[in-house]
């Protein structure tokens, strides 16, 4: 099992993130009795000091766990895990829950590398994210670090005391009178926090240590007040030792246990839905767009998999390329006078933004190019699925392969998907809302480039009138159908 071996544990993650989320929405009796445990109730008395340590840590990070990350699991350390559990996954602690948690830290640390580093000249340990650290110049008291990609950042530094109780009084007015600071002052520690009406927090504390106030101040907008709170409850006095789940362990065991279940879960699906393939005898159909002037057409993979024939707006077109991987396509076809070639966006999307879905959906009932209006949800895919976007725009069978559009007209991604509503109302009980997903447009750049087509680019961030926008889209959104 590769989770075994430490230093592959990051390339089985997203497929252990998959068998989560599958064993989420499955109802629980399809759970054989071969893995009864992984429904019971949680019993911190079956880890190890290293694995309740590093449960502790995702709590924190997740914003549910304010303590220390000792290993020693008592009230506060199961509260922590019941609002988790309860917030999460609506109802009471079970041992799989664990597993989801413990995938949540792996993902954060392979991602921005947090870890334990001892400093020396302050005689203490603390949790940094090591990926995406940035060194700022030091200031006349501190050595200053940040987060690269978000507001979190910390200043070290070994001070007197009439320095260290200065730097105290700053964080306690700091928070500009709004509710009351967090105080605690005993002997050889001191902890000030304060928090302002936006949202933005900074905490100091100071250990004595050799003779100093070895001093430690972080800082963190509202976003990312879970890093702040993470770190803060990671300072010790002296070395600490690494966060790893303990190999052979019960945690370890059960995230195995779980991998197992969806394993055997998937042969026996993939069995009962395997069929003799036959010759295509339909006609499919989908949505694309022209990437060139030489007539080069983008479309989803799935589109024209298994054609005899493509036709691009009722014109013989020809596959160039195909990748199963990103699920895309290139077509090469005849350029009627009324197509010209899409322009990319130079950057990726942002979360939230505004995009517009250009395809041909039911086609044969609708008959003609249809244009829908939504927001970047999310900005990975299914199951964390980093080639992809969520979007929320309605999306319906044939909008695959139509590009979605941003406010300024450029292409941002290509539509590749919708989640089986049926399928999960059935599992959950509830009909998602427009959860619907796209290839980055970076992606189909590359995909572009691989191929031989240079993706053109947009030079305006200028947001065109509704109608504008759609007259440009229809002007590079064909009709593919696939017999």
């Amino acid at each position: 099992m590769c989770w075994l071996k430490t230093g592959t544990r990051m390339k089985c993650f997203a497929r252990i993130l998959a068998l989560i989320l599958a064993a989420w929405f499955l109802p629980h009796p399809t759970i054989a009795q071969d893995y009864a445990n992984l429904l019971q109730g949680f019993d911190a008395s079956r880890l190890s000091v290293g694995d309740k340590r590093f449960l502790q840590a995702a709590l924190a990070f997740e914003g549910d766990y304010q303590g220390l990350l000792d290993g020693a699991w008592g009230r506060l350390s199961q509260r922590a895990l019941a609002r988790f559990s309860a917030r999460e996954l609506n109802e009471a602690s079970r041992d799989w829950h664990m597993v989801v948690l413990a995938l949540s830290l792996i993902d954060k640390v392979d991602r921005d590398g947090w870890q334990f580093r001892y400093l020396p000249d302050l005689g203490i340990s603390l949790l940094v994210p090591s990926k995406k650290l940035v060194v700022d110049p030091p200031s006349e008291r501190f050595a200053n670090y940040r987060h690269r990609t978000n507001s979190f950042s910390y200043s070290v530094g070994a001070l007197d005391l009439d320095a260290a109780n200065s730097i105290h009084s700053f964080t306690e007015n700091w928070h500009e009178g709004y509710g009351k600071p967090y105080i605690v002052r005993k002997q050889g520690l001191a902890v000030t926090s304060s928090t302002k009406p936006t949202g933005e927090a900074l905490y100091t504390r100071s250990d004595f240590v050799n003779g100093k106030w070895s001093t430690v101040m972080l800082y963190a907008n509202k976003q990312d007040a879970n890093l702040l709170g993470a770190v803060s409850s990671s300072i010790v006095v002296g070395r600490t030792p690494p966060l790893d789940i303990t190999k052979d362990g019960y945690l370890n065991r059960t995230i195995l246990d779980l991998f197992r279940w969806f394993d055997e879960n998937q042969k026996d699906e993939e069995a009962s839905q395997k069929k003799p393939t036959e010759k295509r005898e339909t006609t499919g159909s989908g949505s694309g767009f022209v990437v060139s002037t030489s007539g080069h057409v983008l479309t989803n993979a799935h589109v024209v998999d298994g054609c005899r024939e493509i036709f691009v707006d009722k014109q013989r077109s020809q596959l160039v390329g195909s990748s199963p991987d990103f699920d895309l396509a290139l077509l090469l076809t005849q350029l009627p006078a009324s197509k010209a070639p899409a322009k990319f966006s130079p950057s990726p999307a942002l979360l939230n933004s505004d995009v517009t879905v250009v395809g041909y959906p039911y086609a044969g009932l609708l008959g003609g190019l249809n244009v829908t209006r939504g927001a970047i949800s999310s900005l990975t895919g299914l199951r964390g699925e980093a080639t992809q976007m969520q979007i929320s725009a309605p999306v319906q069978p044939g909008n695959s392969g139509g590009p979605v559009v941003g406010r300024d007209g450029e292409v941002v991604g290509v539509v590749v998907a919708k989640l089986n509503a049926k399928k999960l109302s059935e599992v959950t009980g509830d009909i998602p809302q427009n959860v619907n997903f796209a290839v980055r447009g970076e992606i189909a750049k590359l995909f572009l480039s691989q191929h031989g087509v240079q993706p053109l680019l947009g030079d305006s961030d200028e947001p065109m009138e509704a109608v504008a926008l759609a007259r440009i889209a229809s002007q590079f959104t064909v009709f593919i159908e696939c017999k």
